[in-house]
């Protein structure tokens, strides 16, 4: 025989069944994700932390990619200890702001912008991504293509902690 829940004012026995409305009330006042003691599928609140906000830093990062002054944002937009990962036909990663720029000043050397342009930001809740379409040519070689690159930037903080670059592979 089921037990009835106990009456309003009224302890109920151990065991007794808590009525629907109670136990969907109790969960509803404990944080999101922390349903019946077990961690459900969300939605869970996002955060990059203290500091400029994702769009804030990505429109800064965009001004000083139309400027011509990406070598700033290394000095201004990214955190000491960022992380740059180069994608398809390199797969390493540098550690570090100093890294990462000594990275793209060696890149400038190397290779002569003929031409580019870049899209975005394209913003999400943790970082952005910005589209770059270039004509380039080899210093070395004098071999000169166009090419397609994704950047995305994850935000920690206001400032940048890891770039990721992704090439069209078409």
């Amino acid at each position: 025989m089921a037990k009835k829940p106990a009456k309003k004012g009224k302890i109920a026995k151990k065991g007794a069944k808590k009525p629907a409305a109670k136990v969907a009330k109790k969960a509803a006042s404990k944080p999101a994700g922390k349903q019946g003691g077990f961690v459900a599928g969300g939605p869970f609140p996002v955060s990059t932390g203290a500091g400029a906000s994702v769009m804030d830093l990505a429109q800064r990062f965009m001004a000083l990619v139309r400027e011509g002054k990406e070598m700033e944002i290394y000095e201004k937009l990214m955190h000491d200890q960022v992380v740059s990962c180069e994608g398809v036909g390199s797969e390493l990663e540098w550690r570090g702001r100093k890294a990462t720029l000594a990275k793209g000043e060696e890149w400038m050397k190397e290779n002569k912008i003929h031409g580019a342009r870049a899209e975005g930001p394209y913003v999400g809740a943790t970082g952005f991504t910005v589209k770059y379409e270039m004509d380039v040519e080899t210093v070395k070689t004098g071999e000169r293509k166009n090419f397609v690159e994704v950047g995305t930037y994850t935000v920690q903080n206001g400032k940048i902690v890891r770039e990721e670059f992704m090439y069209f592979c078409g």
